[in-house]
């Protein structure tokens, strides 16, 4: 079973890559707002089920907090295609996988999560990693740099409620209400620019969508066979395979000071995972 849960993960990896080199590609030819209509609608309407089924998260206290945890994933998906816009797929992905980080942190404050000096270590070597990567002293901090780290913070956010709500209430409404709150937050940004795309990127943004639940399904079906920390360090790949993508197809160039920052960045992620697996509290099907 255990091995059934690796092979799920990493094909989830895969989905997600595909679908980030599709957004990549597709923040040419559609608005933000149209792409993340049409990511989380697919979803909505995929998921919407599940809200049926069960009824326990429609207490008072954790309906706020599903529809924060919306708010901070749809805000994560913004500022990732806004990095898209102006910064190389490779270095946005990198960027968002800072999330851990940001999440240690904040699990410290709201979950009572002791902050060891391993994990001490690990936080400072992925700072470091991103002074690297975005090389401030160049010519400042761009806007695409920032949109990368603010999706990873906001990604941090999206770990610790969906943390807390995991106690109670399973990963399939969690992902279904942040698709709901996704598509009605996508609203007026397409309201009166209502078109039709050509039929060719019209299949690569059904495509999209479709890889996009594709992952996000293979990654809850993946928590139920080994632990949350595993999972999230198997996830990590995503990332390679996404540079690995911006590098061969969207010739992206593969610097040295690139390889030392995701190195720093993404290791300091997996060792996290590794260190923390056996002593996780979170139920599976994060």
């Amino acid at each position: 079973m255990f091995e059934n849960g690796i092979l799920v993960m990493l094909g989830s990896s895969l989905s997600f890559a595909i679908f980030d080199s599709l957004v990549k590609y597709l923040v040419g030819s559609f608005s933000a707002a149209e792409i993340a209509f049409a990511r989380f609608g697919f979803g909505a309407l995929t998921m919407l089920p599940s809200l049926f089924r069960e009824t326990g998260w429609r207490n008072r206290r954790d309906l706020p907090l599903l529809i924060l945890r919306g708010l901070t994933g749809t805000g994560a998906f913004y500022t990732f295609m806004f990095a898209l816009q102006t910064t190389p797929l490779s270095v946005t992905v990198v960027l968002f996988f800072t999330s851990p980080i940001w999440a240690l942190f904040m699990g410290t404050y709201f979950l009572d999560e002791r902050l060891t000096w391993e994990r001490t270590l690990c936080v400072l070597s992925a700072f470091i990693g991103i002074l690297v990567l975005i090389n401030p002293s160049d010519r400042g901090i761009s806007w695409g740099y920032l949109f990368g780290i603010i999706s990873g913070i906001l990604g941090g956010v999206n770990n610790v409620i969906t943390r807390h709500l995991r106690t109670r209430i399973s990963g399939q409404v969690i992902y279904a209400s942040h698709c709901i709150v996704g598509t009605l937050f996508s609203i007026p940004g397409i309201a009166g620019h209502v078109r039709l795309p050509e039929p060719r990127d019209g299949m690569l943004l059904l495509l999209a969508s479709f890889f996009g639940l594709t992952g996000q399904v293979a990654m809850n079906h993946g928590f139920r066979f080994i632990r949350a920390a595993e999972g999230a360090t198997l996830l990590m790949s995503e990332a390679v395979l996404t540079a690995l993508v911006g590098i061969l197809l969207f010739h992206e160039p593969l610097s040295m000071r690139f390889a030392i920052g995701t190195v720093m960045i993404l290791g300091s992620g997996i060792l996290l995972g590794v260190r923390s697996a056996g002593r996780s509290s979170v139920p599976p099907g994060s």
